[in-house]
């Protein structure tokens, strides 16, 4: 089956984006504009790889990790933040609440899927 990716960001062209080359290299994706839909998927759903925006309305993507990670059937999977953010306090404030991988955009779509694919073989290691 293929692997399903969780995609979180509140601008929507980036979401299309991110949904049409993740699909195209053999991935499902689940997109959402919004964490709370994004989290209430997970109550009934587990994907192998989670991508999040930080800057979003409601409810930022330190806040969804947060939450994410306080879940202990969820806890282990890797969490991507992409963000504009690039400052090093960021991203220390990341790696300290549990994210993964932390991109910086712009990103190159292909060296994010690339990132993605070579976390899931890490774990699968």
């Amino acid at each position: 089956m293929q692997p399903l990716v969780l995609i979180i960001d509140d601008e929507e062209d980036i979401l299309d984006l991110l949904t049409y080359n993740f699909t195209r290299a053999g991935f499902r994706v689940a997109a959402f504009e919004e964490a709370s839909p994004a989290l209430n998927f997970l109550g009934s759903n587990r994907p192998e790889a989670i991508l999040c925006d930080w800057m979003m309305p409601g409810m930022t993507g330190i806040e969804v990790c947060r939450e994410i990670k306080s879940n202990l059937h969820l806890a282990d999977i890797p969490f991507i933040m992409v963000t504009c953010r690039s400052e090093k306090s960021a991203v220390r404030e990341a790696k300290a609440e549990g994210v993964t991988d932390f991109i910086t955009k712009p990103v190159r779509i292909p060296d994010l899927v690339n990132r993605v694919k070579n976390l899931l073989a890490e774990q699968a290691a």
